[in-house]
């Protein structure tokens, strides 16, 4: 048992034009990992942790590292990637 780092994203617009909040890009996110992973607690992906809210954006890839050692087991953490126009989830996954 042990953990590895996860990072997803997801549109902040879905096909019909309407925004998708956090919670809701997380909860689809972890639907996809359970119907294609199944519901075994050591996946390694997103549906192994536990939403716990937003962080900043970070400038550059050494302030990502930083964020994502703050981040405790099992927790993923969001922020919105204005350019890119996607939530970003990054977090530690149960494996």
């Amino acid at each position: 048992m042990g953990a590895t780092n996860i990072h997803y994203e997801f549109p902040l617009v879905d096909a019909g034009g309407r925004e998708v909040s956090a919670r809701d890009a997380y909860n689809q996110l972890v639907d996809e990992a359970l119907s294609y992973y199944g519901s075994d607690p050591y996946s390694g992906t997103i549906a192994t942790c536990e939403f716990a809210g937003s962080i900043r954006a970070p400038k550059d890839d050494d302030e990502y590292d930083d964020l994502l050692d703050r981040i405790d087991k099992r927790e993923v953490r969001y922020y919105k990637d204005e350019e890119a126009k996607r939530w970003v989830f990054i977090g530690w996954a149960a494996c």
